[in-house]
């Protein structure tokens, strides 16, 4: 802050304690947000199971009605726009129907030194979360070969160092890891999910062994998105097959389906046996961040640790092929991956976490489209953005995929677009206008919300939160606002709301007693906690606002008491100085805490997505080290807390004052205890 006017130390302390958790959420959050994940929690659609189930059946002749310039045509626009006003350096898109592709289109560049265009039928991008399709199907391979049983516990298949038996839970059970239900808290700092160089990438048993997350909730309570379970998934596909995964998903996947240029092997050092073939690795597309209005390179994001949920890469032709097979239910070209009874079984969805939201058939996401379910995934890395719907009915597939960080909005758009212009009946109707009586009881709905899908045993749990605020407006519509976006929803139904600019529902769910206690997001993904007052960030923040600014107040007085003599004489005064040295020292210790918290914000924020590499950074270290100080210099103050009750050179109003200050800094370390500052690890390995 050179450029801005001086401040006082007083605003410096306030300001430090004001920015301290948006910011360390902000540090976490470099949306990849913390690693590979499906879209926006507040933007996706409904589906109720009952409609879902028939995912797979006679499909409409929608595709075969598309004419491909006029396509061509829409998406160019689309796409060309949404660069222009985004900042997107390349873009690949495959537009295909059940036998042959509609459009296959690379936009921009893949490369600026030397220049390289985007080319549809060779240029790799990152396919993110999308590669969990991959680890499904291989899945359900060795169901259909009777090698794995859906309702076994998953520990039956795993080494002893990978085993997930708590005695507190009921046994995991391999259904559970394809529907994001196991339980597990969630971990992306702290599980080292990214790694910047090729050197010293994790073995999949090795990475799941060392970081592994606590399990927080029984089995098949709620589905929260879970990295971790489908990392585990892909460890049981390499133990039962006998085949590094990889391999096994190129011999029995890729290689049948013709899928050449598609890999789940990246650049690593040499010597790796996941490196890829040295002819592929110039086709992979670079990374971009949108600064200043040009495109900075970025490096390698490495996943191999856990391939199965994110390592995947491939370019446009391939994933219309994919798409085909997903189409033509298990099968292309005559080439049978899946038997018609085990894809069938895999696109029945299996779960819901509310009969208005998204339903998930092993893994998949089943949505809905107008008249049309779609089976769909997104998926994101730190600087690639992409997303594969397909509508079985309609007998039509759209995959997009960005190089850049600011290209989310096109690859969760893109999809929908394209329906909606080009396939009868996709289009949602108008939503209604709100209910009347709705307006009567509107803070029922209104509130703070936490995802499911965050830590609970380490520092993470402050750094990586997903808070959700519901607030309704004055003429009845439900805001839900989310990672500085803002959606509006009307009610449809008792708990039911859906977006006013598609068909996109979210449900608040209730407990028996019928209080309402969660939202289930419309992508179907992660459940939202109501927030109590332990759990609730903006007490956490209050708190150290509020001591931030007694503190700065406690220093200014004390130096406007120097000096002066102590009432009762010396002999009282001396009597006085261990409670009134000890406060001040503790006064001091917090200080010192609000302005290192400053300094590590501030490094956090100027190292960016580097926190995602070399977590947790030194400055993060040091601040935790200064929290212990300020709390045991707080212990100690509180130990001469009954002394200060008799010195009579004290009066009753500064005995209260100090006491006062004394019982907020407990209840800070307490709540600093609670969001696992202290007594906590700062990491899963």
């Amino acid at each position: 802050m050179t450029d801005a006017p001086r401040k006082s130390i007083f605003l410096m302390i306030v300001w430090s304690a004001l920015v301290l958790l948006p910011m360390l959420v902000a540090a976490g959050n470099p949306e990849p947000s913390v690693p590979p994940s499906p879209p926006s929690s507040i933007a996706p659609a409904p589906a109720s199971s009952a409609a879902a189930s028939a995912t797979v059946g006679k499909p409409a002749a929608a595709a075969s009605a598309i004419d491909p310039a006029a396509l061509a045509a829409f998406v160019d626009g689309v796409v060309r726009a949404y660069m222009t006003e985004k900042g997107i350096a390349g873009v690949t898109v495959a537009v295909t129907s059940r036998d042959h592709s509609l459009l296959q289109r690379g936009y921009g560049v893949a490369s600026l030194d030397p220049r390289r265009e985007v080319d549809p039928d060779s240029t790799l991008f990152r396919l993110g979360s999308i590669s969990k399709t991959f680890t499904y199907v291989a899945t359900m391979q060795l169901v259909a070969a009777g090698k794995l049983d859906l309702d076994a516990p998953v520990d039956r298949y795993l080494p002893p160092s990978l085993k997930t038996d708590d005695k507190h839970y009921p046994p995991i059970r391999i259904w559970h890891l394809m529907t994001h239900t196991a339980g597990f808290e969630d971990a992306a700092l702290s599980a080292h999910l990214f790694y910047g160089s090729p050197q010293g990438v994790p073995s999949l048993d090795a990475y799941l062994a060392r970081y592994k997350p606590k399990r927080v909730r029984v089995p098949g309570l709620h589905a929260d998105y879970s990295n971790y379970s489908v990392v585990l998934l892909g460890a049981i596909v390499q133990q039962v097959s006998g085949e590094p995964f990889d391999a096994y998903v190129e011999r029995h996947i890729l290689v049948p389906l013709g899928m050449r240029h598609t890999t789940f092997r990246e650049p690593l050092a040499a010597g790796d046996p996941r490196r890829p073939p040295a002819d592929m690795v110039p086709d992979w597309s670079e990374g971009f961040r949108f600064v200043d209005g040009g495109f900075a390179k970025q490096g390698f994001e490495y996943i191999s640790n856990g391939a199965p949920a994110g390592a995947g890469s491939s370019d446009a032709a391939d994933m219309a092929r994919w798409m085909r097979m997903l189409l033509h239910g298990g099968a292309l070209n005559g080439v049978q991956v899946l038997d018609p009874v085990t894809f069938r079984e895999m696109v029945t969805p299996t779960w819901d976490n509310a009969p208005a939201v998204h339903a998930i058939a092993h893994g998949f996401f089943v949505g809905r489209y107008g008249r049309y379910t779609s089976l769909e995934h997104g998926g994101d890395t730190i600087w690639f953005h992409s997303n594969m719907v397909v509508l079985p009915q309609a007998g039509i597939g759209v995959f997009v995929s960005t190089n850049t960080d600011t290209g989310s909005a096109l690859a969760d758009a893109l999809p929908r677009l394209i329906f909606e212009q080009f396939v009868q009946g996709a289009r949602a109707p108008y939503a209604p206008a709100p209910s009347t009586d709705f307006r009567k009881i509107a803070d029922t709905y209104s509130g703070t919300w936490l995802s499911g899908r965050r830590n609970y045993s380490t520092l993470e749990k402050g750094l990586s939160l997903d808070i959700l605020k519901t607030s309704i407006t004055s003429d009845g519509h439900l805001v839900a606002s989310a990672n500085g976006q803002s959606r509006q929803f009307v009610d449809v139904g008792r708990d039911v709301f859906r977006s006013i600019d598609d068909s996109d529902r979210i449900q608040f769910l209730r407990d028996r007693r019928g209080r309402i206690t969660g939202l289930a997001s419309a992508y179907g993904h992660v459940v939202y906690d109501r927030a109590n007052a332990l759990d609730n960030p903006f007490t956490l923040l209050a708190a150290l606002a509020l001591l931030a600014l007694i503190c700065a107040c406690a220093l200014i007085g004390a130096w406007g008491r120097r000096g002066r003599p102590a009432r009762g004489g010396q002999a009282r005064g001396r009597e006085g100085r261990a409670p009134a040295r000890s406060f001040l020292l503790a006064v001091f210790g917090w200080i010192l805490f609000f302005l290192v918290v400053a300094v590590a914000l501030l490094t956090i924020d100027a190292g960016g997505v580097d926190i995602l590499f070399h977590y947790p950074p030194p400055m993060l270290r040091v601040t935790i080290a200064v929290a212990y100080l300020a709390a045991l210099l707080t212990l100690v103050a509180l130990y001469f807390l009954p002394r200060a009750w008799r010195q009579r050179s004290w009066t009753l109003w500064r005995k209260l004052r100090h006491t006062g200050v004394l019982i907020l800094m407990l209840a800070v370390v307490l709540l600093l205890v609670e969001w696992k500052v202290l007594l906590a690890p700062l990491s899963l390995g």
